[in-house]
């Protein structure tokens, strides 16, 4: 038995796919023997623990909801039948997607810096998607138990360094140290990557977005790595070859393609991840100002957001607000305008402000997780602990989320009760990574609650879990 697979050996076993028509070796049922969905859930879990505390996660619930509305609403169209989806976004320029056993699909932010259509976006996560409910990490993970240790042992080593952030010298290390095996793999790996073209863009067209969208954004990737020096990590974990492109280019040829619409809420994201990543505020202030000009399009409106983010990194809150109050004379019923009014009167310190603007933005749209996040941000600054807990409380029934579980320690130690503080910290530092240090928390809860009978139960239990989770072999 090996221990939890590392990041990249994962991301690489998942990321190459399969089709339908190829016949395999006769091994019996390869998916079902090896990991069953139970434990592929599990392997997915903890892979995402590990990822947590191996890359920057982007903390922007704004961007983390419009991508996971995105994600369902592809995955609803999808082959899965019972999506539980657990989405990550990764806090990096790079152009990067992958999926890995038991649901988890991740994206890194640079995607919405590269695609021009949200169709395009729309493209990558379907095809991730494929690569789940095709089951392709559990094929290739079948194949892999059959290396040598001593062969696994020097995969993982390169992979190792792919993880730290030189994908191409991990992606060569693989290449050196596997020989005649690695070409077997890959080969079997491109056939994957097939098959998820083939069911992800199926998708696309069940979703109502547009199959072109796969090549053209396969297109820009194989030019990105003929004039860069560094091809995107999506180009490494996911060959794109000619014959790849042409066969996709065909596959949407004959499949329906929609009418064009309007997609104003990618644009805006897009320009709040822009605003982001433009190191120089000053710049970004300038960048903005002369694409908005105060213009009604879609592409000015995402401009003006953008100014307004880059307003706030550079501190001028009354040009945000202003802008704000600019694009929702055009569209009022934008929300996200509404949200990041919020967010302007959080950054100035006036969180009674940001509380009332949230409060009334929850009531148009309950449940909603980036207000609520919001809210309950600015409610544990005004100290109103109670309101925050009972919140967070709600979100964490449906998703065990390590933002909410911060807030949560937050706003039970500054109402000083240690009990359950230590228990909302060791859950958060669990699902980060910080698997013995979450445990530590979780042994002082259960000191702490000694005298709680109900408490010390419910922590006894979970540090029970928590342990054989940690311990978990694959």
């Amino acid at each position: 038995m090996i221990r939890l697979l590392p990041l990249v050996l994962i991301m690489a076993l998942a990321a190459g796919p399969v089709g339908a028509s190829t016949q395999l070796p006769d091994l019996g049922d390869p998916t079902g023997t090896i990991l069953t969905p139970e434990q592929e859930h599990r392997l997915g879990r903890a892979w995402l623990r590990s990822l947590r505390s191996q890359a920057p996660i982007l903390q922007d619930p704004l961007v983390q909801d419009y991508v996971e509305h995105l994600v369902y609403r592809l995955a609803s169209h999808s082959d899965l039948s019972e999506p539980d989806l657990a989405i990550v976004v990764v806090n990096n320029r790079e152009i990067n997607a992958f999926a890995v056993p038991g649901g988890v699909i991740g994206l890194n932010a640079g995607l919405f810096l590269n695609a021009e259509t949200e169709d395009e976006v729309a493209a990558v996560v379907a095809h991730e998607i494929a690569h789940v409910s095709q089951r392709h990490f559990t094929r290739r993970y079948a194949d892999s138990r059959r290396m040598n240790q001593a062969m696994l042992a020097a995969m993982l080593a390169s992979l190792a360094v792919a993880i730290a952030g030189d994908a191409q010298a991990g992606m060569a290390g693989i290449a050196t140290s596997q020989a005649a095996a690695i070409q077997s793999q890959l080969a079997y790996s491109r056939h994957h990557e097939r098959e998820a073209d083939r069911v992800g863009m199926q998708t696309l067209v069940n979703a109502g977005m547009d199959p072109h969208a796969m090549p053209r954004f396969f297109e820009r990737m194989a030019r990105s790595r003929q004039y860069a020096g560094s091809p995107p990590e999506f180009v490494l974990t996911h060959p794109v070859t000619e014959t790849r492109i042409a066969d996709s280019r065909n596959r949407a040829e004959s499949l329906a393609r929609p009418r064009m619409r309007a997609t104003p809420e990618f644009d805006l994201i897009r320009a709040r991840v822009q605003a982001a990543f433009i190191s120089d505020p000053q710049q970004a202030l300038t960048h903005f100002r002369g694409q908005y000009e105060g213009g009604r399009s879609i592409a000015q409106q995402a401009a003006g957001f953008g100014l307004v983010m880059s307003a706030m990194r550079a501190r001028q809150y009354d040009l945000a607000e202003s802008t704000l109050k600019q694009l929702m004379e055009h569209d009022p019923d934008q929300f996200w305008y509404r949200l990041a009014l919020a967010e302007v009167a959080e950054n100035r310190g006036d969180h009674a402000r940001a509380t009332e603007i949230l409060e009334q933005v929850l009531d148009l749209m309950p449940g909603n997780y980036a207000t609520s996040v919001m809210l309950a941000r600015n409610l544990i600054a005004t100290e109103d602990y109670a309101d925050a807990r009972r919140l967070l409380d709600r979100m964490l029934l449906k998703r065990q989320d390590p933002i909410l579980w911060s807030m949560m320690a937050d706003a039970w130690g500054k109402e000083g009760d240690r009990a359950r503080a230590h228990q909302a910290r060791g859950e958060y530092l669990f699902a980060i990574g910080q698997e013995q240090r979450g445990l530590e928390q979780m042994r002082f809860a259960l000191n702490q609650s000694s005298e709680r009978f109900a408490l010390h139960s419910q922590v006894r239990a979970r540090l029970q879990e928590m342990e054989r989770l940690a311990n978990e072999r694959f």
